[in-house]
């Protein structure tokens, strides 16, 4: 006993050292033992740290390593880490970064210069019968939460790939395959639990703290830390959608691009009908080929939106009845690969989607002789509706600004690059950023442009949060100065989109 005592003491005195070696290289670490976090706290040679860092879906943000990674399980303990770090004067010597799904294609989500706080653990699920809302923890993920409502025969208006997660998407708005009924994510919150930057914690909603509720609608990382999205539920229009994805040859191009061209111009009428389409080529391979999620949510297989999908040819195509976490849990895009993303939205109009496919096959052009099959590079186009009737829902509620910008059916465009090293990220950056501009500058050659950006796909040289309009940008700066007076998250986490760099 005494033996195992002393094997106890010894092995307690090597982790004290440890802990105590690792903290005093890094402040941000050391600060955190300091306020008794040390068991939620993982260094690079943990097995915690790797499991957080390889979660990341982007190899871009998973090639990025913070000193430290704390881990919280409970709200407060999101709130004594934060209290902590921001207690410090670090401006400008370390950062503080705050991850939820982690499926940013950029490091708007891990810093290398300081801690993330890893909220992957908070990511509990409970439905309420009586209030038929749904409390949902932000390290969360879409297809967890639809799995969890699902089961009571209600559904939420979530994501659209089963590993997205819920805080990232939500808080940038949030698409989703209900939108053309329901609006954005955003709108259906009805309750926010949030950190702010003093340590404290509030619930944001209609009653209380309802300048930030709204805020939260779409403005991003800019006034505190959400733990807990209260999400309201509904009874979906059937108990199974019908739909999937089809695959198709790239001579099919000309026919699809009509067919969405059509399906947007008629969605208002259709509202149960959603689509999303994709352009996509991978090195090596002899062309592109083009991949298309059809959905009726009232379980219909015969919608007038999809008939022209009749004639035509498909390599596969795999719609059927199921229900909408079934399917999101079925269609998840591969994590690893590093990537980089631009966006842009315009008026729907034949000629634009057309010019945005030239804009494509000449960028594969140019990448199919620069790379092979063996290099891992690949190139996405998605478009995919955004209909007037998408604004309704949130009009006045959220700060999407919408309801004023978006006068035209509308289309997001978005370019998605993909790759296995720094070196080949390094060259695709500025073909995907000129092709966006090439296409931006034939939208607004048309007067076709529509001005709003979507925040979650955009890149870190755009500027999503301006295109909420004026008046919405001098409210959120407004929420920000009155829950953030010291500016911590505009100085002391960088990542995001930060009002204080809108002049």
């Amino acid at each position: 006993m005494a033996r195992f005592g002393l094997l106890a003491a010894s092995a307690a005195l090597l982790c004290s050292v440890h802990a105590q070696t690792a903290a005093s290289e890094f402040p941000s670490c050391d600060i955190l033992v300091s306020a008794g976090l040390s068991d939620i706290l993982y260094y690079p040679d943990d097995t915690e740290y790797q499991a957080s860092i390889t979660s990341y879906w982007s190899g871009t943000v998973q090639a990025v390593r913070p000193w430290c990674i704390v881990r919280p399980r409970s709200t407060a303990e999101v709130a004594a880490a934060f209290k902590a770090l921001v207690a410090a004067d670090a401006e400008g010597e370390w950062d503080i970064a705050v991850r939820g799904g982690g499926h940013s294609h950029w490091a708007s989500n891990n810093v290398g210069n300081g801690t993330t706080i890893d909220l992957s653990l908070l990511n509990a699920v409970t439905y309420n019968n009586c209030t038929q809302v749904a409390k949902i923890g932000a390290g969360a993920r879409w297809g967890a939460v639809f799995a969890k409502v699902e089961s009571f025969g209600r559904t939420v208006t979530g994501g659209r790939e089963g590993n997205v997660g819920v805080a990232g998407l939500t808080l940038g708005g949030g698409a989703s395959f209900h939108s053309a009924h329901r609006g954005f994510a955003c709108d259906d919150i009805v309750n926010y639990e949030v950190v702010l930057a003093d340590g404290s914690v509030v619930q944001a909603n209609t009653r209380s703290y309802t300048d930030l509720f709204k805020a939260l609608k779409g403005g991003g990382n800019n006034f505190g830390i959400v733990t807990r999205f209260d999400m309201a539920t509904f009874e979906p229009p059937a108990q199974n959608l019908w739909g999937g994805l089809l695959f198709m040859m790239y001579d099919q191009k000309d026919a699809i691009l009509r067919q969405l061209n059509r399906f947007i111009d008629i969605n208002s009428e259709n509202r149960d009908d959603s689509e999303t389409v994709t352009f996509t080529w991978t090195a090596g391979a002899p062309e592109p080929q083009i991949a298309m999620i059809a959905l009726n949510m009232a379980g219909l297989q015969d919608s007038p939106s999809f008939t022209p999908l009749e004639n035509v040819t498909t390599l596969m195509d795999d719609r059927r009845s199921r229900t909408y976490g079934e399917m999101i849990r079925t269609y998840i895009s591969a994590a690893g690969p590093r990537s980089v993303w631009y966006s842009t939205c315009f008026h729907n109009r034949l000629d634009i989607l057309q010019k945005a496919a030239s804009i494509f096959e000449a960028a594969v052009a140019r990448l199919a002789a620069q790379y092979g099959a063996d290099s891992g590079v690949g190139l996405n186009i998605v478009v995919q509706p955004l209909g007037k009737h998408f604004a309704v829902p949130g009009a006045g509620r959220n700060v999407l600004g919408l309801d004023k910008t978006l006068t035209h059916d509308s289309v997001i465009w978005l370019v998605q690059s993909f790759s296995s090293t720094a070196e080949q990220e390094a060259v695709l950056v500025p073909i995907i950023a000129e092709m966006t501009a090439e296409l931006e500058a034939y939208v607004e050659s048309q007067n076709a442009n529509t001005p709003w950006r979507y925040y979650n796909y955009v890149n870190q040289d755009q500027h999503p949060l301006e295109s909420y309009g004026a008046e919405n940008v001098r409210f959120l700066k407004a929420v920000a100065a009155k829950y953030d007076p010291a500016g911590v998250f505009q100085t002391r986490v960088p990542g995001g989109f930060k009002l204080s760099h809108i002049q």
